[in-house]
């Protein structure tokens, strides 16, 4: 989709501080051989007591101040959720707005996995576009992973550590400092297994749930559905190079084009599923910040542009690729081109590690 009037008017980001790789190892949570394999130096670890989507409204309430938004001017709010948000049979994108002091709004939950926010901002367009009198959009999402069910460790699969982050972007059809030039998105059916393997669809018969293992889980698709590793990398980079072709495109852009690109963080992924099969140096990619935070959930993409924002290693004219794969098989990109550096980036009211 070509997009027109849609910018970030401004990002919010909540992350914890971190615990080194080397401590983990240490305390035997984690394995020397993964840590030399991959080279992540941390994760980003919560309080107890503050769960994802309390982090969530920290970040939006940073988001929205930096925006010079005013709660009660949101018109439409899109939470974005991956695991474990709140109690059953709830949805947090109300509590989000109470907390914010927002009006009575369409509001939205979405699970797309790590795409969450591409999806959220993807809801959040067609929006505008059936309702011109909606304007402002707040996107969150926000995810820990102080779980009994989940080890951040291991829970992923190799080379994949899971960190406690949130973030908020306030969407604008009148202002902001980049525009969002063309977004699009796709789901692989054939390879929605990869993320269910031999689980079953039913609900766990006991009170205890099972614990989370995506990379079982990936093992299990493999040997059920005889689909070879190298067969079912070949599907998800083509799937991702189509649709990375197609939004650049639109926006009138080629790879020469691009300053950065923006991806999940497991440095894995990054090299085999983006930068390698489009020809782009590694350099170019955000995995120099993402192996210092582990992979934030849903908020990959989005700490990093502010990360790049507020480290000055973007400046007026800038096209971004944003870019990620997620469970189901899904598949998204957007383009950004940044109009400016924002003030509250330049003026050094972007630290994103929390206090």
């Amino acid at each position: 989709m070509k997009l027109r009037d849609t910018y970030v008017q401004a990002l919010g980001v909540y992350l914890p501080e971190v615990m080194s790789t080397r401590r983990a190892v240490d305390l035997g949570l984690y394995e020397e051989e993964e840590l030399l394999n991959i080279g992540i130096t941390g994760v980003l670890v919560a309080p107890e007591d503050l769960g994802g989507v309390d982090m969530s409204v920290l970040a939006a309430r940073d988001a929205l101040s930096r925006a010079g938004v005013v709660p009660s001017t949101v018109d439409l709010a899109v939470h974005a959720g991956v695991f474990w948000q709140g109690p059953e049979g709830w949805t947090p994108t109300g509590y989000v707005l109470r907390e914010l002091g927002c009006p009575d709004v369409p509001g939205f939950e979405v699970r797309q996995g790590c795409n969450g926010v591409l999806a959220a901002l993807e809801l959040a367009v067609g929006q505008f576009a059936l309702d011109p009198t909606r304007s402002t959009a707040l996107l969150t999402t926000g995810q820990t992973f102080n779980s009994p069910v989940i080890d951040r460790w291991h829970a992923g699969g190799s080379g994949v550590l899971m960190s406690d982050a949130a973030c908020a972007v306030v969407l604008s059809t009148r202002a902001g400092f980049a525009r969002v030039q063309a977004l699009n998105s796709t789901l692989v059916p054939e390879l929605e297994g990869m993320y269910r393997g031999a689980e079953s669809l039913l609900e766990p018969r006991t009170p205890v749930r099972p614990m989370v293992d995506l990379g079982a889980r990936m093992v299990d698709f493999a040997r059920l559905s005889d689909y070879p590793f190298t067969e079912l990398a070949a599907r998800v980079i083509k799937a991702h190079g189509e649709v990375i072709a197609q939004t650049l495109a639109e926006a009138g852009l080629d790879l020469t084009d691009l300053a950065r690109v923006l991806h999940v963080n497991i440095p894995h992924v990054a090299e085999m599923f983006v930068m390698s099969p489009l020809g782009l140096d590694m350099k170019l990619s955000t995995m120099d910040f993402g192996r210092t935070v582990g992979h934030l959930s849903a908020c990959d993409q989005v700490a990093s542009l502010h990360h790049l924002l507020t480290t000055g290693q973007l400046r007026a004219g800038d096209h971004v690729l944003v870019t990620g794969t997620a469970p189901g098989f899904s598949v998204a990109a957007a383009v950004l081109t940044i109009d400016e550096v924002p003030a509250w980036a330049r003026s050094g009211d972007g630290a994103s590690i929390a206090a």
